[in-house]
């Protein structure tokens, strides 16, 4: 179809994982003395919640290529009033609702277009078990004020929905309550808020018990100033790893690249597709498994991906459906309703994207099909909307990059939240 296809070969690296990065910052913040942090991502994101945590009275500053968090202990933070500006971060606002739940605060939380646009009272329900609000009482969306405890009690949770955030705003809240405070969840879920608490000596404990997982934190212990460091964020190397994998004679390897389990549905999925992908040099760092990842151009075949799968690759699933559009057959992805409720509808906003393309999707409100192998139709311009989303900003661009074709993207500038040098990093690998 296309002649003077590009590979893209090479060996490279990929920005600090953002999730955690945001839990380094904060339980930083809360440790007893210094902690300097490796390998953080310095994105709008992340900055977002450094800049909030600054506000109370921490301080943050680069040394060469680290940072330096001075932590006050647990339950030091101070002047927690006036206005935090989360835009475009659902992390850094459901993450700092946890931690000053437990505290006497009153701020006024915002967000960009997009963020104020993204559900916020399963958070506030939960928080409300430390004896936290928000003002209006019933308002779902950015702006509200949020009250914090003056006086926390100790509780008992049973999560609703498989939400890393939500479960990590309970953690964090629990932190600075006096007691013992439990939390249960029957999905798996996002484990680094739990592994960080453990490496730092948390008391803490984590307990299986049939499907369900229980986590109980003892609240007002002191936290450990450990030095912490930062593996490769997997969702930004998943942009990668299809890149690699849907060009031709194409060789791309991932160095220090997280591998925690919970994150890397996207590799048992691309080798359930027949993707040539090989793990190398694993090792345990701070807790977390970390590795490289080598992958190899690849003929795709459909595949099937389960609603049990979901919680194991929630931010990989537009760049999956990029590669999907390439494997013979058809694929289906079940349960992904959550996808309608981030930084945009995703489900909508591929959808949109691929029939610019020519390319039809079959979807329903938690369901998506799609046939691959199918001919883009490349004879016009393309105009990409990806409604402050980076990664449908990412994923467009990465197809793009396959196919030697300009598509113009609006809204790309939101890539600067999760991968700054994304474009730079593509450019290094391509031949």
């Amino acid at each position: 179809m296309l002649n003077n296809l590009p590979r893209f070969q090479g060996t490279i690296t990929v920005p600090g994982d953002k999730s955690i990065s945001h839990r380094t910052l904060i339980l930083a913040s809360q440790a007893t003395g210094i902690v300097k942090i490796s390998n953080l991502l310095e994105s709008e994101d992340v900055f977002r919640t450094m800049n909030a945590l600054k506000k109370f009275g921490i301080r943050i500053f680069k040394k060469n290529k680290d940072y330096v968090v001075y932590g006050m202990t647990v339950g030091g933070l101070e002047n927690i009033k006036g206005t935090i500006n989360c835009g475009n971060s659902g992390t850094t606002a459901r993450l700092l609702m946890g931690l000053l739940a437990s505290y006497p605060s009153k701020l006024k939380f915002l967000g960009d277009k997009s963020l104020s646009k993204r559900p916020m009272k399963r958070v506030i329900n939960i928080l409300r078990e430390f004896g936290a609000t928000s003002i209006p009482k019933e308002k779902n969306y950015l702006p509200f004020t949020f009250l914090g405890s003056v006086m926390g009690l100790p509780n008992h949770y049973k999560l609703q929905v498989p939400s890393a955030q939500l479960k990590s705003a309970f953690l964090l809240a629990a932190l600075n309550t006096s007691g013992i405070s439990t939390i249960e969840e029957s999905f798996e879920t996002r484990d680094h808020t739990e592994i960080m608490l453990k490496y730092l000596g948390a008391k803490i404990s984590i307990k299986k018990k049939k499907n369900n997982k229980i986590i109980k934190i003892f609240g007002k212990m002191p936290l450990d100033a450990k030095n912490l460091k930062v593996p490769g964020d997997i969702s930004s190397a998943a942009f990668m790893i299809v890149l690699g994998l849907i060009s031709k004679n194409s060789v791309i390897t991932i160095k220090n690249t997280l591998l925690n389990p919970t994150r890397t549905g996207i590799l048992d999925v691309l080798k359930n597709m027949n993707a040539k992908i090989k793990i190398k040099n694993k090792k345990i760092i701070c807790g977390e498994i970390v590795g490289d990842i080598e992958v190899k151009s690849s003929i795709l075949k459909a595949t099937s991906v389960p609603k049990t799968m979901s919680p194991r690759l929630i931010d990989e699933y537009p760049i999956l459906f990029i590669a999907a559009s390439f494997a013979k057959g058809i694929s289906y992805f079940e349960g992904i309703e959550e996808l309608r409720i981030k930084e945009s509808d995703r489900i909508q906003s591929m959808e949109d994207g691929f029939k610019s393309l020519g390319i039809k999707l079959n979807t329903t409100k938690n369901s998506l099909q799609i046939k691959g192998e199918q001919s883009f139709n490349l004879n016009h311009k393309i105009k990409i909307d990806a409604k402050g989303d980076h990664r449908i900003a990412m994923s467009f661009y990465i197809l793009s990059q396959v196919l030697n074709t300009k598509f113009q993207i609006k809204d790309f500038n939101y890539v600067n939240t999760s991968f700054p040098t994304f474009t730079k990093t593509i450019n290094r690998l391509r031949n």
